[in-house]
This record gives C-alpha cells, structure tokens and sequence, in this order.
C-alpha cells in the first residue's frame, strides 16, 4: 500500500511517499516540498501545487492520503492559504480515489514522541528513529509529511 503524506501549504507544501508492505513495515520511497514563488498570483500558486501533486500522485499511485488537519490559531490570512492548499490536495485524493486520513500535528507529535508538544528537532529525530534513516530529513515541512504518514500507520498497527 503507498501512502501520500501532506504538510499543506501554499508557499511550501511537505510531501511523502511511504510504501506500506504487508508486513506493515514503512518504506520512505520519496520526500520534498513543493514551493511556489510569493510573487505570483493566488491562482497561480494553486495550480502549481495541484500540477505538482497530480504528478506526484500519478507517479506513485497511493491508495491513500494522510494530510495534517487545519488547526487554527492566531493567523486567519495563513489559516486560508493552508486552507486553499488543503483543497487542492484534497482534490488531487478525490480525482485519483484515494482514501483519506486527517490528523492534526498535535495527534502525530503525540503518537511519535509521546508529547503533542514536542519540538521539531524531537520530531525529526523520532521519524529518523522509526524509519531506520542514517540522517534526519532536515527540510521541517518534508519531514512533517513523513510524520503524519507515519501517525496514521502507527494508529492502526
């Protein structure tokens, strides 16, 4: 089973790719961030991000997508740029028919770390644990996609 992992965002948008064997033994295939120019138009951006992740997804083929859930706090302007990012990726899962899991990074820095407020150096290091990696994955946004992925298979083990 391959999963889809999204850090969402219009600037920077976090993703993963982890192939789940029958084992239930995760295999980080791929990782990156998708950036977008702040100069250019909202729309712009939009489609950018959903032609990177069609392609991403068309790639890979995931059967699931494991996104970070809004959680909204002081800031509405950057509440609805990951808004806006959350629907593009969320139509990228309905156009290729993939199941879909949310969680917040609350639940997934709990689920890795045992402390929903852990930090990102904590979190980067219990990714690297748990995947068997050499090194942390430095970028912040690929390396909560991983996380996230990586809640939801820890939640159904």
């Amino acid at each position: 089973m391959i999963i889809l992992g999204i850090d969402p965002g219009t600037a920077r948008t976090g993703y993963s790719i982890i192939d789940l064997n029958e084992n239930k033994s995760p295999n980080l295939i791929d990782h990156a961030v998708i950036q977008t120019p702040p100069e250019t138009e909202m729309h712009k951006r939009l489609k950018m991000l959903f032609s990177e992740l069609d392609s991403i997804a068309k790639k890979h083929s995931p059967s699931i997508m494991v996104i970070e859930k809004l959680f909204f706090n002081t800031n509405a302007k950057t509440a609805i740029n990951v808004g806006q990012a959350r629907g593009v990726s969320l139509l990228i899962a309905a156009n290729r028919k993939m199941r879909v899991f949310e969680y917040t990074a609350l639940e997934a820095k709990f689920v890795l770390t045992g402390y929903g407020r852990s930090d990102k150096k904590e979190v980067q290091e219990a990714v690297r644990k748990y995947l068997k990696l050499k090194e942390i994955i430095k970028s912040d946004d690929a390396n909560d996609a991983v996380a996230i992925s990586l809640c939801h298979i820890l939640k159904f083990k």
